[in-house]
Formats: C-alpha cells, sequence, structure tokens
C-alpha cells in the first residue's frame, strides 16, 4: 500500500501537502528533475542534478540552490514523511517575485510483474516538447497525454515530431531492436534520461552495437522488439504500439534488464552505510 505523503517543501519550509498548489509551479516557469527513491536513497541523484543545471543553462537562467542544499532538503523530506520507496520531483521555480526550490512526493509509476513479463502497450500521437534536451514543466501537454493513457488504458504515449520522426515517450527514452543491434533517436531531439546513459554505457561495455539516429514513425513495424526506459520503471518491454506487435523475449532486453539492476542495486548499497547517511542527514 503506497504511503501518501503528509509534508512537502517550498525553500526550507515544511507545509502540509493539505496546503500544496500545484499552480504555484506555473508562476513564471519551472524546471524540474523526477527522481527515484529506493531504500530512502534517491538514485542517481548526482546525474539528476547535472541534468538540472543542463536545463537552466539551456534556459539561460542560474540556479542559486547548491547541490548540498537541495540533497538535504531531499532528504529531510523522505525523513520527514517516512516514506523509503516512491517518486519525488523537486523544482525550481524562476518567477519576478524571486525563485523557489520546491520539492514534494509524486504518485507512484505502478508496473506489475506481469508488464514486465508480457511488455506494455503503446500509442503514438503527432506531438512534440519544445526545447526537448530541457525539462521544463508542461502542463498542457501532460494533461493531454494524462487523459490518452486514461482514456485508451495504456502504459505510455509515444511522441512523433512535425517531420514525422519518432522522438521520445512521455516519460521515458524509446529503444528498438533489430537483429542484433539497437536503434534509438538521436539525443539532439530528445531529452536523454538518465537511465538511457547507463543502457548506453551496458551496450559500449557488451559490445552491442547502438545507433542513435533519426527513425519515421513508418518504421516502427521494421524492429523485432521494443523497450522504454527511465528512472522510475528501469527497462520496460513493449509489446505492442499502435497495431504492430513485439517480440518481449529479446535476449538483448534481459541482458540489458539485468546489467542495469546490478549498476542500481550496487549505487543503493554504496550509500547505504551509516556514515555516509550521518553525513547526508546531519542538517535535517
Amino acid at each position: 500500500m503506497y504511503k501518501k505523503a503528509d509534508f512537502f517543501i517550498s525553500d526550507n519550509n515544511i507545509i502540509s501537502t493539505r496546503l500544496f498548489d500545484i499552480k504555484e509551479l506555473e508562476k513564471g516557469f519551472s524546471i524540474y528533475e523526477v527522481i527515484k527513491i529506493s531504500k530512502g536513497i534517491p538514485l542517481f541523484f548526482e546525474n539528476h542534478l547535472k541534468r538540472l543545471h543542463n536545463s537552466a543553462k539551456l534556459k539561460k537562467v542560474k540556479i542559486n540552490y547548491g547541490e548540498n542544499e537541495i540533497k538535504t532538503q531531499i532528504y529531510r523530506l523522505i525523513d520527514i514523511n517516512k516514506i523509503n520507496e516512491g517518486r519525488l520531483k523537486f523544482a525550481v521555480r524562476f518567477h519576478k517575485s524571486g525563485d523557489k526550490l520546491i520539492i514534494f512526493f509524486l504518485n507512484p509509476i505502478s508496473v506489475s510483474e506481469s508488464e514486465y513479463k508480457e511488455g506494455v502497450k503503446i500509442i503514438s500521437v503527432q506531438e512534440e516538447r519544445k526545447n526537448p534536451n530541457a525539462k521544463i514543466i508542461n502542463y498542457k501537454l501532460r494533461t493531454y497525454i494524462n487523459n490518452l493513457i486514461k482514456n485508451n488504458d495504456i502504459f505510455e504515449v509515444l511522441l512523433i515530431n512535425k517531420n514525422n520522426y519518432i522522438t521520445e515517450c512521455s516519460k521515458s527514452n524509446i529503444f528498438f531492436v533489430k537483429e542484433n543491434n539497437i536503434y534509438t533517436p538521436s539525443s539532439e531531439d530528445i531529452l536523454c534520461g538518465i537511465t538511457r546513459k547507463y543502457i548506453l554505457q551496458i551496450c559500449k561495455k557488451k559490445n552491442i552495437k547502438v545507433n542513435e539516429c533519426k527513425i519515421k514513425s513508418e518504421e516502427i513495424n521494421s524492429f523485432d522488439s521494443v523497450f522504454i526506459t527511465g528512472t522510475s520503471i528501469g527497462i520496460l518491454p513493449v509489446r505492442q504500439i499502435d497495431n504492430f506487435t513485439f517480440d518481449i523475449k529479446n535476449k538483448i532486453i534481459s541482458e540489458l534488464s539485468e546489467e542495469y539492476n546490478k549498476i542500481t542495486e550496487k549505487y543503493i548499497s554504496d550509500r547505504l552505510s551509516d556514515n555516509f547517511q550521518a553525513i547526508l542527514r546531519q542538517k535535517g
């Protein structure tokens, strides 16, 4: 049973979630990261922080919150809510009234054991994110996609740009497998996910050829297998895109999943030492 958060943080202030107004993030604009909390550890925090700064650079703004400050507030929120497993969003809102660091828990993305075994269904739509390399809150697009997911009983939505090229899914990156090669949209056209980064590293280590290229939507049915990646879901096979079905029992997907799980387990294990935790929580 998922435990709902009782508090969120606005700058250094702990506030009841009953008083949380999501519209606060719509004032001006907000850059953000969604991070998985596993065993009380913010998974790949350093990678997320680096991407947050990259988003700020692309928007030509400066983040006036240091790494230790953001990290301390995240651990503070984990501790006060007593939530060790879940999803957490940290956002910096830029507005003429002043910048603000806002951190709050999100509802978890639920992926069943059968979905990992049997794959998920997604559909494609002709939509794209402006400035795709920056992670900026876009509530209009998010609301539209959430409604599509709900009304079509699907797991994700694949975005196709105006030139008819596949870009990414709404909350994940996409990979295609053909024979022993992997194909994925060019980095310049997408928000490069943290999990995607580790998948590319694993492929290099395992000598699995990866083709980062432009993929036309009409090429979808030419691939053998498909999987999506994200911090919250890890590696998830896709059994169907629109009316096209794919093989979910693919040895490359299985191999990548096994290696990625080892990386996440080591990251968490390395950070579960009492000494490390004491240092991070000393200001909480």
